[in-house]
């Protein structure tokens, strides 16, 4: 699951540096003067997706963490609730591309999750 977890890290590079590519052209476009509010809501969605890519590295580096004994029963749960929570934001990325977005506290108590797993994570490798 480790694995998984990794390739979960590689999409979510892969997925930043299109969206980033998107923002510098859109950008570009728009001081010219072109049409791209498509392209912009292309890239809100894409980037609500990102989520998903950082859900599959949370989960499988929680059932890595745990399976080596490396963290607590909370920890690996904190990680799984985490993982689910920005999952469930994710697939509603693409309903909220006008700016409105029901699920966001959904997103933002994963996201918060995901930093406390960080920090634990970070702690438990120091103490090691």
């Amino acid at each position: 699951m480790g694995l998984a977890g990794f390739a979960g890290v590689l999409l979510q590079n892969a997925t930043f540096a299109v969206v980033e590519a998107l923002r510098f052209g859109l950008a570009a476009a728009a001081r010219d003067g072109g049409p791209v509010a498509g392209l912009w809501g292309f890239s809100t969605v894409l980037f609500g997706f990102n989520q998903v890519f950082l859900a599959i590295a949370l989960l499988g580096f929680s059932v890595a963490g745990a399976q080596a004994g490396l963290f607590a029963d909370w920890h690996a749960w904190l990680g799984y609730v985490s993982a689910a929570l920005l999952f469930v934001s994710a697939s509603a990325a693409p309903y909220h591309v006008d700016g409105t977005n029901r699920v966001a506290p959904v997103g933002l108590a994963g996201w918060l999750g995901w930093i406390t797993w960080i920090v634990a994570g970070g702690v438990t490798l120091l103490a090691l």
